[in-house]
């Protein structure tokens, strides 16, 4: 029985525990589509031209959290960019955290 209540525990842990971050870049004005079975929280983002550093930008700029199938579409322009040399072929660097949804 303590046996069965385990391994129940850790498969659940297993599937429903599997929240992940990791990076997405995509060119100013692009877009990005949110897999299935997944939604897509943006905990940061940063803009970068090409240069040794990345700019932090709003966060604000985008939804809380995009579900299964949305789009997510790129600013083609925000107010950190004039910060940067050289406006064009400008990237996003996106920190999202994926979660499961069953």
């Amino acid at each position: 029985m303590k046996f069965g209540l385990f391994l129940f525990l850790c498969l659940t842990g297993a599937v429903y525990g599997q929240d992940t971050t990791f990076v997405k870049s995509a060119y100013a004005g692009s877009s990005l589509t949110v897999p299935q079975k997944v939604t897509w929280h943006i905990e940061k983002a940063f803009i970068n031209n090409g240069d040794g550093y990345n700019l932090k930008i709003n966060p604000e700029v985008f939804k809380p959290i995009y579900k299964a199938g949305e789009k997510i579409q790129i600013p083609f322009y925000t107010a950190e960019m004039e910060l940067l040399n050289n406006q064009e072929g400008v990237f996003y660097f996106l920190y999202i955290k994926e979660s499961f949804v069953p």
